[in-house]
């Protein structure tokens, strides 16, 4: 079973914080991380959004899934504590089915 792992950012932010955050998601945990629509929508222009960064941490992966949680909540932390107001911020992981194998390129002769 993998898990899926969310960012919630709920504020005021800066034109550049989700895509900062995102690059921070991504250095600390080795995931691929990506954003994923809200009902109301990134505001590129920066101000009061929503933003969810997700990402899915399968088993077998490099870190294990309670290391990889830590390193999201202090990106989180040190994210919001470089803000003079600094937006809600949650973090929640949920079970999700294991991707679909990929098919095996190699043949066997």
């Amino acid at each position: 079973m993998a898990t899926r792992i969310s960012v919630s950012v709920k504020g005021l932010t800066g034109l550049d914080d989700p895509d900062r955050m995102l690059a921070e998601l991504e250095s600390e945990t080795g995931l691929s991380w990506r954003p994923e629509p809200v009902d109301e929508g990134r505001v590129l222009s920066g101000g009061i959004v929503e933003i969810i960064l997700v990402a899915v941490a399968v088993k077998g992966a490099e870190m294990t899934l309670e290391a990889t949680v830590a390193a999201v909540k202090r990106v989180v932390e040190r994210w919001r504590r470089e803000r003079l107001e600094p937006p809600e911020a949650t973090v929640d992981t949920e079970p999700v089915p294991d991707p679909p194998p990929t098919p095996d390129t190699q043949r066997g002769d």
